[in-house]
């Protein structure tokens, strides 16, 4: 029990395992109660009307009415449950003694006496039970062997009768104290093995930290190499070539984004961390994200602007909604793709919804597309579809929010995913400026970009690209050279930088410090192939963009656009 209770408070707390317990403890005592109630109430009536038992009768109705009947009333209240176990144990004590006294080992009086160890056990339980039948072993003896010989009125055994009892009564104690140390070395073995697969699993852990940056900066470099190569002039067979290796590319990109965040998900490293927030600026980053990949795909993105505020872990919802858009823009070939909000049947709530035109689900598999890895008309395992982890993300993180999330859909003619979300308190907020801008497609020539990147492949690659859009790139490898070619007359448009860099400053200090170089608020985002969820939240409390590695190179110029807008306005 002790060992479960620790399990509990690891993964509940201490004050809610604490309720648990006092719950189970208030079940058993209770059941207890009720069996020494009935039980004592039939023996008492049977011994008081049987000629020659009516001693014990009136022993055993002693105790109902002095022990067993108070324990019963006192159950009602928790906080004397302790006192209810004591009036338990000490009425069974006393029924056992006088029968011990009386006569009744020879008869049927043994229930009793044998009952007082399973009555311990089941009150107290294996790691104390043993050591109270110790204790009533030790009180049933004197009994035997100093009260009977002295006493005029009590039975007198005979010696191979006192010899039986007292070896029984000895044979059970030895044998719950076996028991006991049987559960305490099953008990340490289990810890053991307990504390084995915690280390196992921080190692996972740690690999999964270490692994997921450094796949991820590869492939983050990869992606806009291909990228400023397709812009390039070329012949219709490089071009297809090039088309291929962007396609494979972009593939590789989603299986690694799919893997890690399913990965965090199974080894329970994410935690929900509830606020207030404004859903418009989840939707604007939304917005953002994929304004760019829904117009090259020839869709109509709607999203809708939202004023409701809604309680939510904001880098959760984020994470959910940003896989229902991916997953409806993938498989909507033309048409619409709409995400709003919308008041629910169900008070206290919003509906978040992401509504598309695409192909539709049948009904058969609409519970299954939840499930990891399994994909609709895929058994093939076309790695363009992806790996089948984005709804089953999608409900993992639902779950650890407490989200509700349904789904209605029919075989040709769309799907809705509806989120329902708490609503929030609403806090005072400054002037929201109109979402509408983020979608205007305005040249972004001419924007002078201050570059920090520390990985040199990284940096050539997001230059080159930066550059094949007409950008004035300012490139440094870390705070300290970011500084040095600030130029007070030509201040930068944008700040963009990696998240990890050369010494001890990271990418939120180094947009610190050249703001207040600048002396204003130059737009900024930050880049990082860190999944940990401190990084995410020093990143948002800094109130920077964050684009996680690898980056589309669509979703970087969108970003690029709309601070470009924001300060033309």
């Amino acid at each position: 029990m002790r060992r479960i209770r620790e399990l509990l408070v690891e993964a509940l707390g201490t004050q809610l395992a604490d309720e648990i317990e006092l719950v189970e403890r208030v079940r058993h005592v209770r059941i207890t109660a009720a069996i020494c109630v009935i039980c004592s109430v039939g023996f008492s009536v049977f011994n008081i009307i049987t000629p020659g038992a009516q001693t014990l009768g009136f022993a055993e109705l002693a105790s109902l009415l002095m022990c067993f009947a108070p324990a019963a009333l006192l159950i009602n209240r928790p906080e004397r449950i302790e006192s209810a176990e004591r009036l338990l144990l000490l009425g069974a004590l006393g029924i056992s003694s006088a029968l011990i006294i009386l006569g009744g080992v020879e008869g049927t009086g043994l229930f009793w006496v044998y009952s007082v160890p399973f009555l311990i056990f089941f009150i107290k339980g294996q790691r104390l039970g043993w050591r109270y039948s110790l204790a009533f072993l030790g009180i049933h003896l004197l009994c035997v062997l100093l009260v009977i010989p002295n006493v005029s009125f009590a039975y007198q055994y005979t010696p191979a009768v006192r010899a039986h009892f007292i070896l029984s009564m000895v044979f059970y104690v030895l044998i719950a104290a076996a028991f006991n140390h049987a559960r305490s070395r099953f008990e340490m073995e289990l810890h053991l093995r307990k504390n084995e697969a915690e280390a196992a699993s921080q190692a996972k852990s740690r690999f999964l930290a270490a692994a997921s940056h450094d796949l991820r900066q590869p492939a983050h470099a990869l992606g806009l190499f291909v990228a400023r190569l397709k812009q390039l002039p070329s012949d219709a067979r490089t071009l297809e070539l090039v088309e291929g290796v962007d396609a494979s590319v972009q593939a590789l990109q989603d299986m690694l984004n799919a893997f890690f965040d399913y990965s965090r998900l199974d080894s329970q490293l994410t935690h929900a961390s509830l606020r207030n927030f404004e859903l418009n600026t989840l939707f604007d980053k939304l917005r953002t994200s994929f304004a760019e990949t829904a117009a090259q795909k020839g869709l109509r993105l709607r999203i809708r602007p939202c004023r409701e505020w809604v309680q939510s872990d904001p880098i959760l919802l984020q994470r959910v909604l940003l896989n229902l858009l991916a997953n409806a823009v993938q498989h909507t070939p033309c048409g619409t793709v709409m995400l709003a909000c919308r008041p629910s049947a169900q008070r206290g709530y919003l509906r978040v919804q992401v509504r598309d035109s695409g192909i539709g689900i049948a009904e058969q598999h609409q519970k299954k597309v939840f499930e990891e890895f399994y994909q609709v008309e895929n058994p093939e395992r076309d790695r363009n579809k992806g790996l089948g982890l984005g709804l089953s993300i999608v409900e993992r993180s639902c779950k650890l929010l407490s989200h509700g999330l349904h789904l209605r859909s029919a075989l040709g003619c769309g799907s809705t995913f509806t989120v329902l979300v708490p609503v929030g308190q609403a806090e005072e907020t400054g002037v929201v400026a109109d979402a509408a801008d983020a979608v205007k497609l305005h040249d972004i020539r001419g924007m002078r970009v201050m570059l920090i990147e520390d990985d040199e492949l990284g940096r050539a690659a997001l230059k080159g690209l930066l550059q094949s859009w007409g950008c004035v790139v300012i490139e440094a490898c870390s705070v300290s050279t970011a500084l040095e070619r600030w130029d007070h007359r030509l201040l930068p448009d944008f700040i963009l930088t990696d998240y990890r860099l050369l010494g001890a400053q990271n990418g939120v200090d180094a947009v610190r410090s050249l703001r207040e170089a600048a002396g204003r608020e130059v737009p900024a985002c930050v880049i990082s192939g860190d999944t940990a969820e401190e990084v995410r939240d020093l990143i948002n409390s800094a109130g920077l963009l964050l684009l996680q590695k690898p980056v589309r190179p669509a979703k970087l110029r969108s970003v690029l656009r709309h601070a470009w807008n924001q300060q033309a306005t």
